[in-house]
């Protein structure tokens, strides 16, 4: 007989009238995240991937994998955030199209999964064609533009070069003066990482010797 994926040992989410099995799990995961329970929410979210993998909406099993892949990553869970990263950027592209903003968010998220696992040259690669594609397809303002570029800065730092890290971070502040008003969460996100430190955790893990991509010029955001 097939092995049942047990269910968390929590009280079970009431479904409304037309709610799939997956659909209140993966509600109800959100819903834990949202009041901080981040191990419930991660449980919650791996009981949701496994229905909708056996389900048959494309849109669940890309819900669930959203869900799914930065909570593994905030539990500590680096493997399956990197799986999961790997298969919410097959679903999205197959569902949404390569280029479409939540595409390039799961590729986003892929690379930073790499950067977790030590491959770091992988990690600023794959982002650098992140930011490219999104600036190309939806501008220099866009989220994904943004978050890309001040999520390059981040890997650059954590891998030891500080000036790239400090001229990304520049070139993105200077597109969210520009774009972004005062006060736009992604406008202060960018100032707050601004003045966070390199990773310590990222030191054992490093493998990126020397840049590996041409960071943008500040004439980006003219």
């Amino acid at each position: 007989m097939p092995t049942r994926t047990p269910m968390p040992r929590t009280r079970q989410p009431a479904r409304g009238a037309h709610q799939t099995p997956a659909r209140a799990a993966i509600d109800h995961a959100a819903a834990r995240q949202t009041l901080g329970d981040l191990t419930d929410a991660y449980q919650w979210a791996v009981y949701a991937r496994t229905l909708a993998h056996h389900g048959t909406s494309a849109a669940e099993q890309l819900d669930a994998a959203v869900l799914l892949a930065p909570l593994a990553a905030l539990i500590g869970h680096a493997d399956q955030a990197f799986t999961t990263y790997r298969d919410l950027v097959d679903l999205a592209t197959a569902a949404l199209g390569a280029s479409h903003e939540r595409t390039l968010h799961a590729r986003a998220g892929l690379a930073a999964a790499h950067h977790r696992i030590g491959r770091c040259e992988q990690a600023i690669r794959d982002l650098a064609d992140v930011y490219t594609t999104a600036e190309r397809r939806h501008g220099p303002e866009a989220s994904a533009t943004l978050k890309a570029l001040t999520q390059l800065a981040c890997l650059y730092r954590d891998c030891g070069s500080p000036d790239i890290s400090k001229r990304c971070l520049t070139v993105a502040a200077t597109i969210a003066a520009r774009y972004l008003t005062i006060g736009d969460p992604l406008r202060t996100q960018i100032s707050d990482i601004a003045r966070m430190p390199a990773s310590e955790n990222h030191r054992a893990v490093c493998t990126q010797l020397t840049p590996s991509w041409p960071v943008p010029a500040t004439s980006l955001a003219a």
